[in-house]
């Protein structure tokens, strides 16, 4: 079955449920226009909670890349740092020797 069918025939039965329960006294909120307008309201409620958890995940990689670079400083730092004595020692060694 084509898609456009398939659709036709829901949207029929939704029809036809909204009738019966109409005609029931239960409520008259049941029909394609209704159930079109909570689809749609929910799709756009879904598109906005995925763009909120975009949002979420796009800051926390910039928290993790902000981090790694701190990390990565403080090595590179640790290790000039840790070098330092050897390189004076050897600067101060140079130049006795000349």
């Amino acid at each position: 079955m084509k898609t456009q069918e398939l659709v036709n025939k829901a949207l029929s039965g939704l029809d036809y449920v909204g009738y019966q329960l109409e005609a029931l006294g239960v409520t008259d909120k049941v029909n394609r226009h209704t159930t079109l307008a909570y689809i749609m309201a929910e799709q756009n409620h879904l598109k906005g909670e995925l763009d909120s958890l975009n949002a979420r995940i796009d800051q926390q990689k910039a928290r993790v890349e902000r981090l790694r670079k701190q990390a990565e400083k403080l090595v590179n730092d640790g290790i000039e740092f840790a070098g330092s004595p050897v390189q004076h020692t050897l600067d101060f060694l140079k130049s006795r020797l000349q």
